[in-house]
């Protein structure tokens, strides 16, 4: 069985239940730079067991998830057949990586959605970055032609259909029958890049059509502060547990994703797998995998709140039953099984 070491940030539930499957196939420990964020809500990292080994770091906290530790650098010099990089711009792991070139240590590097690699001396540095790999996982197909595109490198670039749900949960997700409510769900956190505040803007623009934000956590009062008086078509609720929030996809008229820049938006695979019907920016890089080819009339430009309501307009005024039943049928490709399977495969074809 081989021995593999995964470096990550933090622990999230969706990573846990991924780590706990691929643990069935190879003997995996998983490096945390550190033990919880600073920015999220502690409930919604707890309840899931780790069937695998683990690691802290317990070095210096680098913002609100990152960590720092010289330590990085005797773990993974250890007899290991593979070592995934989770976060490939996180210093710590830059600095492995460095160490592992130097010492000729294969390496995987996992990018969980579009690169974005952009412009300038950045676009450099990242470049640098990526093309030591011996190989690459990308959470879908497009960022991964987003990646051979920007680095143009001919090592292996394998997708892995990114997913936050297991094959059981998306099929019993799909047979799913409650009807609809007039309502639209926007669901993320307050962040520059989630774009809450274009969100807010479109719902301010037509207040005939309700929305409910959710999940923006201990930085709700804040966004309450920012955007000013509440209209009476939103409301905001912090945080819902994984069962309520899925009582909330299939409940909605329409998710609506009013992310800037996004690599990738699990949302979409949560709310696809439900048939509900998506809105989003360009910017989100599981939008423009689930849905840039088939249904373009529902991205809008990031940013730009007219185009975002447009889009949520058409969306409602249409028939989405066909909408709805592809969006089951795409969710079906994306799995927790699924992954595990990719990373094999590329453990593999990189071996």
């Amino acid at each position: 069985m081989k021995r593999v070491l995964y470096l990550t940030n933090i622990e999230v539930p969706y990573r846990v239940r991924f780590f706990n499957e691929l643990s069935k196939h190879c003997d995996l420990t998983v490096m945390y730079e550190r033990r919880k964020s600073a920015n999220r809500d502690n409930k919604w990292a707890s309840g899931e067991a780790k069937n695998y080994r683990v690691e802290y770091l317990d070095g210096k906290d680098v913002g609100d998830e990152y960590g720092f530790s010289w330590g990085i650098l005797g773990l993974v010099k250890k007899n290991w057949d593979f070592v995934v990089v989770g976060c490939y711009n996180s210093r710590v792991q830059m600095l492995a990586m460095a160490y592992m070139r130097l010492n000729h240590i294969p390496f995987v590097i996992n990018l969980d959605g579009e690169p974005f690699i952009g412009n300038g001396l950045k676009a450099i540095v990242k470049r640098m970055m990526l093309k030591g790999a011996d190989g690459y996982l990308t959470a879908g197909v497009k960022s991964g032609e987003s990646l051979k595109a920007a680095i143009g490198d001919k090592r292996p670039i394998v997708p892995y259909f990114f997913s936050s749900l297991n094959d059981v949960e998306i099929a019993v997700n799909a047979r799913s029958k409650e009807k609809r409510e007039d309502y639209v769900l926007v669901v993320g956190q307050y962040f520059d890049y989630k774009g809450m505040d274009v969100a807010f803007r479109v719902a301010c623009m037509d207040k005939s059509i309700r929305y409910k934000f959710v999940g923006m956590g201990k930085r709700t009062e804040l966004f309450l502060r920012e955007m000013g008086e509440m209209p009476d078509n939103i409301e905001v609720i912090p945080f819902l547990q994984k069962a309520k929030l899925e009582e909330e996809y299939r409940r909605c008229s329409l998710l609506l994703l009013p992310t800037r820049q996004e690599c990738w938006g699990l949302v979409v695979n949560e709310a696809a797998s439900f048939g509900t019907p998506i809105v989003s920016t360009w910017g989100s890089g599981a939008a423009m995998e689930f849905i840039g080819d088939d249904y373009p009339q529902y991205l809008a430009k990031p940013g730009d709140a007219n185009s975002l309501l447009e889009c949520v307009r058409k969306c409602l005024n249409a028939d989405n039953g066909e909408y709805s039943a592809y969006l089951k049928e795409v969710s079906k490709n994306y799995s927790i099984e699924r992954s595990v399977d990719a990373h094999l495969k590329a453990f593999e074809q990189i071996s």
